[in-house]
């Protein structure tokens, strides 16, 4: 198996510093970081203007502002297969990546012109489709030049670059739109979005011919004079290694078919509807409640994605003890922590211990999901990253549209208490769906024969 360790048989990449930096695993995992960093600082930036926008200017609804931040989930949700499939068929990251790049830069342009609701509506599903390229292309990115059984520490730590864009975007939206007026947070995010295109331009497209695979599920590799020579061809809708029992092409639909990948599938939504529930849902809370201005929502916002930091240590904790526990672990953290949230408090400033224990819960949940799919893949005998991922952002997406929608409809008719302890029952209802049943199962029995 290919390492990153210095005692690595890898090719050592040779020529100038600026060459071996653009083929280099550094320089490939901080442009996916810049990605997603660029990625959520806008999706951020927009969580304290809309609400407002929408309530105060269009004199709209909830449930306006709900179905708007769910129009994101719906262009991810189109977006991502199209970008999964032919960035395989095609053994190509860079040129996918770089459209989203350039989609994201109009669709951020559109916002800062648009006067209506039906246009902010259009802009809102376009940055979705450019969300879909970041997300599932840059994943594939890492999937293609780190080893699996690192992947859970490598994308827990470039995961922390979307948890630093989530945290600076509430923030840095809510200032500008303060003291800039409305347009200035959508040039800025342009602006980072021009800085993003230009470094996925900069980064060399890594090798796709990593994951080789024996009959015995084991990493081969040929290797004459430090060069890897590919065993066949690592096309990813094809098995990498031809036996006696031809496997079947790995597609999206056969991964709904395996089991792990089925209960990942089902947390993700899950966690993604609540989590993405609270967005339009809070700032309306803190208005309502407390008087916030746009500039202390953004504030506030920011205790809320300050625990996700700990996605790295997350990450390793999964790799050691196991994905399955830790997810479980973090749904009931945060079945516990949404009644917590909704809570009255004397001040504003009481309800951030909440925040961050609900922000904490995400991370914690799924923050093992990547890594695991990713093996999963690995174990079936093929290299189809791009699409596992695209199944994750496509189960992420679903969640972020069901989630607004969702929160929009109770805040309209029931409140905002209402809705966290719903969000607080759902989450302990599906907690299950994370455990490991066949592993329990062999347990019982074991203890069953003992006695």
């Amino acid at each position: 198996m290919r390492s990153t360790s210095p005692t690595s048989t890898d090719p050592v990449p040779t020529g100038s510093w600026w060459s071996r930096a653009r083929r280099s695993h550094i320089g490939v995992a901080a442009v996916v970081a810049l990605t997603l960093f660029t990625d959520m600082l806008t999706y951020g930036a927009i969580l304290p203007v809309l609400p407002t926008l929408i309530i105060k200017k269009l004199k709209g609804d909830s449930s306006m502002v709900g179905f708007l931040f769910g129009c994101y989930a719906f262009g991810l949700l189109i977006a991502t297969p199209v970008f999964a499939i032919l960035s395989d068929k095609y053994q190509n990251r860079r040129w996918p990546m770089m459209g989203g790049c350039l989609g994201l830069v109009a669709s951020t342009l559109s916002f800062a012109a648009a006067e209506t609701y039906t246009l902010l509506v259009i802009a809102r599903v376009a940055q979705g489709v450019a969300g879909g390229a970041s997300w599932t292309i840059g994943l594939g990115l890492l999937a293609d030049v780190f080893p699996t059984k690192r992947l859970g520490v490598v994308m827990g730590t470039v995961l922390t670059a979307h948890t630093v864009g989530f945290a600076i975007g509430p923030a840095l939206g809510g200032f500008l739109y303060e003291y800039g007026g409305y347009s200035a947070p959508f040039l800025c995010c342009a602006g980072f979005a021009v800085l993003n295109f230009f470094a996925v331009l900069w980064v060399a497209e890594p090798p796709h011919d990593k994951h080789q695979k024996s009959t015995t599920k084991k990493y081969t590799e040929i290797e004459d004079e430090g060069a890897i020579i590919p065993i066949i061809s690592a096309e990813e809708t094809t098995p990498l290694l031809k036996n006696k029992n031809t496997q079947a092409p790995i597609t999206i639909w056969s991964l709904c078919k395996n089991w792990r990948i089925l209960c990942c599938v089902l947390c993700t939504i899950v966690s993604a509807s609540v989590f993405s529930g609270i967005e339009p849902a809070l700032p309306i809370h803190l208005e309502k409640a407390y008087g916030a201005s746009a500039s202390l929502v953004g504030f506030i916002f920011v205790f809320m994605v300050i625990p996700a930091f700990f996605a790295p240590l997350i990450g390793h904790l999964s790799d050691k003890l196991g994905r399955y526990v830790i997810s479980a672990t973090g749904m009931l953290l945060m079945a516990v922590a949404s009644p917590l949230v909704a809570i009255h408090y004397s001040s504003i400033y009481l309800i951030i211990p909440s925040l961050m224990l609900f922000g904490l819960s995400s991370p914690v949940t799924l923050t093992p999901i990547l890594p695991e799919m990713g093996e999963i893949v690995d174990e079936l005998g093929g290299s189809a990253y791009a699409q596992v991922y695209a199944l994750y952002n496509m189960a992420y997406s679903a969640g972020m549209f069901f989630g607004p929608n969702i929160a929009g409809l109770i805040m309209d008719y029931a409140g905002f208490t209402t809705l966290m302890i719903t969000f607080g029952i759902i989450l302990i209802a599906c907690s299950p769906i994370m455990m490991d049943w066949k592993l329990v199962w062999r347990q019982l029995t074991r203890l069953f024969i003992r006695d």
